[in-house]
């Protein structure tokens, strides 16, 4: 570690006897990254869902580790409870009726999760489904809409659901008017606000199967009744402080919390048949990491700083745990000299040596860490991202994120132990600390806005069955993993392939990358252009 390297240096020992010394604490640094890693990931843990009897187990480890190290607890207590929604539940009492047939909530009808507990009845005209009071409303706009895998039903249907409340609205039915390929299920974890009118929505088969029964009358009588329950959770964040009596302090932080059996939706596995996901990688690694780098800081004469470790819990709900903490402890710029973060460090390639660091616009201070040695860097200037650290860039603190790479484990039940590269690890782990200490002996890092990403909208009516590298930025986008039965594995498209062209399309990144595959529709037939080591490669494509 940095620290160790430093004292030996001081002592004027041979570099020799520095190199074994380091090598030394190399091997303790795997051994207790092979220990952490593998408590956390293990089975024993479910998941480390938040809310859990996993996430609780992992905290009280956690807990544990910092105590044994002799790091005190910030403000107190080493756990800070945070309430995380864990979504409504459809009560017993939820009823959609179109004249005398009471429908079967989820199989033909469901109100969505912004609906306002209320009931409503009225009479709508069969023909045109339109009603003084309650409105019977097309969830698409055309087939087009009806077949795209990224059209954004929810955000429709609550626009035009408020608009028909402010218009007098008594109640809302949304129906499938077109067969959609990628029909609304019920989003028991929306991010929109309730109404306070009822909302719900009727599936094609219920539309094609009950509406023609009153083709012939003046009115289809329609009653939504939804009772929805709020489901509370308590997430836990654990937090361990150097107290340095210092103006400002720096904290370094990843999350532990894992998608437990995947039962959230967010699972890329599969077959959903309930697995534990280990979340070795993610984000086991980084919390191994963030202990070690604790206890290097607590070992080190690092003094011009307080250093303020946080191990955050739901992050994979949407950043829960951080942005908790950010509003309950006020931090700000005003207290807090910068933040690191660490998610995903532990499958660092020993051949590319791959590492992303991001957040780098944050602040003129970071430009100094973009050429390490050891490494093939790629910088993400934005202090926004998929992580916690973007919690903290909200609040005005200059950021850093370290990531080693998406994998094709990614968010399923393979993210295990075995996997990881320790001793990369322990390379990644050393940067950190260098960066820390380096940082140590300067003066608070100003802060700056920077841009976020801006992906324009692109309806895709497709897709190619790719997991991208997304750290790779050399023209292209490479291939980190290819799913089975999707048009990427039918052409012969491998993992490490660069994609270059789709069709008459230029790739040169992301961007062009979304912007081309959003030109293609069902059916259709392409070349796709790789490159693959040294060859230049077209494959035929097709799209289903």
């Amino acid at each position: 570690m940095r620290n160790i390297s430093i004292v030996l240096a001081i002592a004027g020992l041979f570099v020799h006897n520095n190199i074994v010394a380091q090598s030394r604490a190399d091997r303790r640094v795997v051994r207790q990254l092979k220990e952490d890693i593998g408590y956390l990931a293990s089975d024993e843990l479910e998941g480390r869902r938040v809310g859990s009897e996993g996430e609780r187990k992992a905290a009280a480890y956690i807990e544990k580790r910092y105590k044994d190290l002799g790091i005190g607890a910030y403000k107190g207590k080493y756990q800070h409870e945070f309430t995380y929604i864990d979504g409504k539940k459809i009560e017993d009492a939820t009823q959609i009726k179109l004249g005398n047939d009471l429908l079967r909530i989820k199989e033909e009808a469901f109100p969505l999760a912004f609906s306002g507990n209320k009931k409503a009845y009225g009479e709508v005209i069969p023909d045109v489904f339109e009603s003084g009071n309650i409105w019977m409303i097309p969830m698409y706009a055309d087939k087009e809409e009806a077949a795209d895998a990224h059209f954004e039903w929810e955000k429709k249907a609550y626009e035009r659901a408020s608009e028909a409340e402010k218009q007098g609205a008594t109640g809302v039915l949304f129906y499938d008017n077109y067969n959609a390929k990628f029909p609304p299920t019920y989003n028991a974890k929306t991010e929109y606000e309730s109404l306070e009118i009822p909302v719900g929505f009727l599936n094609f088969n219920a539309f094609q199967e009950y509406t023609p029964k009153f083709k012939d009358r003046n009115e289809m009588p329609v009653e939504i009744n939804v009772l929805l329950k709020r489901s509370d959770l308590i997430g836990h964040n654990i937090t361990a402080f150097i107290d340095n009596k210092a103006p400002y302090t720096v904290i370094l932080g990843a999350h532990y919390d894992h998608l437990g059996f995947g039962q959230d939706g967010n699972s890329l596995h599969a077959a959903k048949d309930g697995q534990v996901h280990n979340g070795a990688d993610d984000n086991a690694s980084g919390t191994a990491a963030l202990m070690q780098i604790a206890e290097s800081v607590k070992k080190s004469r690092l003094r011009n700083y307080n250093y303020l470790f946080i191990s955050f819990s739901g992050e994979e709900e949407g950043l829960i745990g951080s942005k908790a903490i950010v509003r309950d402890m006020g931090f700000d710029s005003n207290k807090i000299a910068y933040m690191v973060n660490m998610d995903m460090v532990g499958r660092l390639n020993d051949s590319t040596h791959a590492l992303t660091i991001g957040g780098i616009g944050t602040s003129p201070a970071w430009a100094q860490f973009t050429q390490p040695k050891n490494f093939k860097v790629s910088v993400d200037s934005s202090g926004a991202g998929p992580s916690d650290h973007t919690s903290f860039y909200r609040a005005g603190i200059p950021v850093l994120f370290f990531f080693t790479g998406l994998h094709t484990d990614y968010h399923k039940p393979s993210d295990d132990a075995d996997k990881i590269n320790y001793e990369g690890e322990a390379q990644v782990i050393h940067y950190i600390n260098e960066v820390v200490a380096k940082m140590d002996k300067e003066p608070k890092p100003g802060f700056r806005t920077t841009k976020e990403a801006a992906v324009g909208k692109v309806r895709f009516k497709v897709t190619l069955g790719i997991m991208p590298d997304y750290s790779f930025q050399e023209g292209g986008v490479k291939v980190d993993g290819v799913t089975d039965g999707k048009p990427a594995k039918k052409a012969g498209i491998q993992a490490g392939d660069i994609i270059t062209q789709l069709g008459s399309h230029k790739v040169n990144g992301m961007q062009t990358y979304m912007e081309a595959l959003g030109a293609f529709k069902e059916g259709d037939k392409t070349e796709v252009t790789i490159i693959r080591g040294e060859d230049e490669i077209k494959l035929p494509i097709e799209f289903k």
